[in-house]
């Protein structure tokens, strides 16, 4: 997945991402296969890797938790 989308996180759009967050998540599809295309690079929590963004902070990929990826947060500082 990294290979094919960089290191970007999707949803707050600065660099470092180093979680893949898929597209549907896992808590509403357990089932899911793996499918790197179906994922996308995100700041998050990885297990005993914490991945906060560097530039806002935030654990993207936890925050979004099973919202859709168009009703994301807004940014914490305006650019």
């Amino acid at each position: 997945m990294f290979a094919i989308y960089g290191h970007t996180c999707h949803l707050c759009g600065h660099g470092g991402a180093y979680t893949a967050d898929h597209l549907t998540p896992v808590a509403l599809d357990a089932e899911q296969p793996i499918n790197p295309h179906d994922m996308r690079p995100a700041h998050g929590s990885g297990g005993n890797h914490p991945n906060p963004c560097p530039t806002c902070g935030r654990y993207c990929n936890q925050e979004r938790g099973t919202k859709p990826v168009d009703a994301m947060f807004t940014p914490a500082i305006e650019w």
